[in-house]
C-alpha cells in the first residue's frame, strides 16, 4: 500500500561545451544558482496556499518542508474531489460522514530531494500511498517554474534508467520473490473460502545453497521461449516483488515488465508501521538510508 518511487534530477543545456550526452549542469551551480534552492522555493509556494487543479480535480498543499544540508524533505497533502459519496466505518458498518462534490479526500505523502555538491545528478524519493502519488504533478509544475526562472529544461527520469544503477541491480542479491494477488486454483480457492482468506500471497525462496538470478536477469527474456521470469510469473500473479539485500539492509522492490524498479515497498521490514501507516520519523530515516545508498550509484 505504501512505497517509494525514485527519480534522478538533471538539467540539460545545449550551450555547454561538451558532447551532447554530457551537456548537463552542475546542479549546485546552475548559472550561479543552486537547484536545491529552486526546489525549496517551489515547495514553499505550495505551503502558503493549496493548489487546486480543477481540470483533474486534484488538490496539493505542502504542510512541511525542511532544507537541511543537501536535502529538502517534508510532507505534501494530495487530495481528490469531484465525486459526492458517503464515508462508512468498516467496523461499525455505519456512515460517519457525507462527502460532498467539493470535499477533497486528502492523503499525506512524504518527499525527499537530495542534490550533492558539484554533482550533475540529484535524487528524488517520492512516497506513494494506495496508488496515490505526486510525481506527475511535481514534474509538470516544477518544470514550468524552473524554466521560467532559468530558461532551461528540467529532467526527471526514473532512477533505474541510470547505467550505474542498472549495474548495482545486476550485482544485488535477490533473497526471495513474493507473488501478490496470486491466482488460486479451484481446489485452493475452496479451502481459502472455508478459512476466510481475503487474498493469497506466495513467497518463493531459492533452493538451499543456491541463489536467484539478479534483478536484471529476472527481467531478461530467455532465448528458449522468449519470456522473462517476470513475464512467466505475471501469468498467475499480478503483483511481483523481489527482496534484495544491499547496503546491509533488505529492500522490497516491485517489478514490472517495462521497468527494473517500479517501486520500493514500505513495510515492517524497514519502517515502523502504526495501523498500516508509516511512523513519520522511521519513514524519514529509511528514506535517508535509501538516498545515501543510491547517491553512490549515480553519475557525478
Amino acid at each position: 500500500m505504501h512505497s517509494f518511487s525514485a527519480y534522478t534530477l538533471k538539467v540539460h543545456d545545449k550551450l555547454i561545451a561538451a558532447p551532447r550526452g554530457e551537456q548537463y549542469h552542475d546542479l549546485s551551480s546552475i548559472r550561479t544558482h543552486d537547484m536545491l534552492d529552486f526546489v525549496k522555493a517551489f515547495l514553499d509556494t505550495l505551503k502558503s496556499e493549496m493548489h487546486d487543479d480543477s481540470e483533474s480535480k486534484k488538490t496539493y498543499q505542502v504542510t512541511q518542508v525542511t532544507k537541511k544540508g543537501r536535502h529538502v524533505y517534508g510532507w505534501i497533502e494530495y487530495g481528490e474531489y469531484g465525486l459526492a459519496g458517503t464515508i462508512v466505518n468498516r467496523k461499525s458498518k455505519r456512515k460517519t460522514y457525507d462527502k460532498a462534490h467539493d470535499d477533497s479526500d486528502v492523503t499525506p505523502l512524504y518527499f525527499n530531494f537530495c542534490i550533492p555538491e558539484k554533482s550533475k545528478t540529484g535524487i528524488a524519493l517520492l512516497h506513494t500511498a494506495g496508488g496515490r502519488g505526486v510525481k506527475t504533478f511535481f514534474y509538470k509544475e516544477f518544470s514550468a517554474y524552473f524554466k521560467k526562472s532559468v530558461g532551461l529544461n528540467f529532467q526527471m527520469p526514473p532512477l533505474a534508467h541510470e547505467k550505474s544503477v542498472k549495474t548495482w541491480l545486476e550485482n544485488s542479491d535477490v533473497k526471495e520473490i513474493r507473488l501478490g494477488r496470486y491466482a488460486l486454483t479451484d481446489k485452493s480457492a475452496d479451502v481459502a473460502n472455508k478459512i476466510g482468506v481475503e487474498r493469497a500471497e506466495l513467497v518463493l525462496k531459492p533452493q538451499r545453497g543456491r541463489n536467484f538470478a539478479s534483478m536484471i536477469s529476472l527481467q531478461t527474456k530467455h532465448p528458449d521461449d522468449d519470456q522473462s521470469v517476470v513475464e512467466i510469473l505475471s501469468s498467475f500473479a499480478s503483483d511481483i516483488k523481489a527482496v534484495v539485500e544491499s547496503g546491509g539492509r533488505k529492500k522490497v522492490l516491485s517489478l514490472r515488465n517495462s521497468e527494473p524498479i517500479s517501486a520500493i515497498e514500505i513495510d515492517e521490514t524497514n519502517v515502523t508501521m502504526n495501523d498500516g501507516t508509516p511512523e513519520v520519523a522511521s519513514l524519514h530515516t529509511y528514506a535517508q538510508d535509501l538516498i545515501n545508498e543510491f547517491i553512490k550509484q549515480v553519475s557525478k
